[in-house]
């Protein structure tokens, strides 16, 4: 028993430890409007993240960027229609996920025609799911939030008039937090209903060698048949006791590079990579978390007597060993285009590919070697994916800018591993956006973008295996359907 449930409590967080394809793409409100595109566009402070190669050909001596963004998403999961359900699925759930609120700060001076420097604030990573503490998938996971912040110093340099490259050192660290159920809801309670009956049976040999008396021996069998009615009778639909992991990243150091070329006054090509970088947890927590008073003190109960026998916990004491881990975020290389034709359009293409495929697995291990517990072995199977990203604006007035755009973004995880703490999906993005001028040196943006997924609804299975033999033991199937509302506020300075 002790072997699964340390199954269920730990890999959960080796699946959702940081970001299992949450990529943030709300890096400035102006080019929200524009798909989020942004590689071979001059942007002034805002280059420092899209491409810092840019960042030189600002027009004025400081230029600053902040901004932030509200994402509100939504999720439901189905049950599959099946011949036995009338081909109709017979429950719905959905999440109730908090707005994540992702943040940008950019400021960029240019000392000389062909000298920059800056400094950027923004967040790469990040998504915020709640499913509820009484789901029927609760035992996968209740509730995640997840967040990594980069600090990055970047400077540039014109080779020429039309040719600039740039770098910034990404300086980035994350947190995160996990809720989930120790047992499926209903299941669970018929495998604590056993443990009870089994030490009901223990106790008349186990008593006497333990030293109690014969009247200890029918207290302790009385309290053992109480927690197997109490746990027949109640909570049937309720999480019994779950695990809430929390953990904090180490500084991860990586790059951001890039090159601009303008080939004609119309015309730009630039380039832009962003390193890997290792996302390491040192010392993890855990608590666990009853459905009520009376459930703890009976499964405490329950274990120590278990333990008296020899036997393994029925709770596991997750909450008195730390874990660590480390995942990898990865490689990104964009490629931009830029045409303008006019003073008053400007349309960009940008096409990036992401190395998902350095998340092949995951390995969670505990650092008290006396608990026993073994590492867990988390298999992901990511894939890399391609980005498109097409934006134009429209200044209409001196005063006024518009945008709009449309983006698609390739999921990384097959369907054979997708699950409900990162539910991913193709997703295809329509925004539109404005700037208005408040004064000389003063805009003010905002950007709205609609994400929806390229299918109505996406089938996936999650498979947990065994602990002990690394078998597979069960597999949560459902239809997945999800979108989101990002609204993006920013200003802008220059002088």
């Amino acid at each position: 028993m002790k072997k699964f449930l340390l199954l269920l409590a730990s890999a959960g967080l080796a699946s959702g430890a940081f970001a299992e394809g949450y990529q943030v793409n709300n890096f400035s409100a102006r080019q929200a409007g524009m798909a989020n595109v942004g590689t071979a566009m001059k942007l002034g402070a805002e280059s420092i993240y899209f491409n810092p190669a840019a960042t030189v050909f600002q027009e004025s001596k400081f230029n600053i960027s902040l901004g932030a963004t509200g994402i509100l998403s939504s999720v439901s999961a189905s049950t599959l229609p099946s011949m036995e359900n009338g081909y109709k699925s017979t429950l719905t759930e959905d999440s109730d996920n908090k707005m994540s609120t992702p943040l940008h700060m950019y400021i960029n001076y240019k000392p000389s025609e062909r000298w920059a420097v800056g400094l950027g604030f923004y967040t790469p990573n990040g998504s915020s799911m709640n499913w509820g503490d009484n789901w029927s998938g609760s035992h996968l996971v209740q509730e995640i939030n997840l967040a990594a912040y980069t600090f990055q110093p970047t400077v540039s340099f014109k080779i020429c008039d039309r040719l600039s490259i740039g770098a910034g050192l990404m300086i980035t660290w994350g947190n995160f937090d996990l809720s989930r159920a120790m047992l499926p809801i209903g299941a669970g309670n018929q495998t604590l209903v056993s443990g009870f009956n089994t030490v009901n049976a223990l106790l008349p040999a186990l008593g006497p060698a333990a030293g109690l008396t014969a009247e200890e021996i029918a207290q302790y069998q009385a309290t053992a048949q109480q927690g197997a009615a109490y746990f027949t009778q109640n909570l049937q639909d309720r999480s019994i006791v779950s695990a809430r992991l929390e953990g904090s990243a180490n500084v991860a150091i990586g790059v951001n590079a890039g090159i601009l070329w303008d080939v004609t006054d119309q015309w730009s090509v630039a380039m832009s990579y962003r390193s890997r970088m290792n996302m390491k947890v040192d010392k993890g927590t855990a608590q666990l978390i009853y459905a009520s008073q009376e459930a703890r003190q009976l499964l405490s109960f329950l274990n120590t007597i278990l333990q008296t026998a020899g036997q393994a916990s029925a709770i596991p004491a997750l909450d008195q060993g730390t874990f660590h881990t480390q995942l990898a975020l990865p490689t990104t290389v964009t490629w931009g285009v830029s045409y303008r034709p006019n003073d008053r359009w400007q349309m960009g293409v940008d096409l990036q590919w992401i190395g998902w495929s350095a998340y092949k697995d995951l390995n969670v291990s505990f650092n008290e070697k006396e608990l026993g517990i073994k590492d867990i072995y988390s298999v992901k199977n990511y894939s890399n994916t391609l980005s498109a990203r097409f934006g134009a604006e429209y200044r209409a007035l001196d005063w006024l800018t518009a945008r709009a755009g449309i983006y698609y973004d390739e999921s990384p995880v097959d369907s054979n591993f997708l699950n409900p703490e990162t539910p991913s999906m193709t997703k295809i993005t329509y925004t539109l956006g404005a700037s208005f001028r408040l004064a000389r040196c003063a805009a003010l943006d905002i950007a709205y973008c609609y994400v929806s997924s390229a299918d109505p609804e996406r089938t996936g299975s999650y498979p947990i295996y065994d602990y002990a033999s690394g078998e597979l033991a069960s597999v949560f199937t459902r239809n997945y359907k999800l979108h989101a509302h990002v609204l993006s506020f920013g200003m802008r300075f220059n002088f």
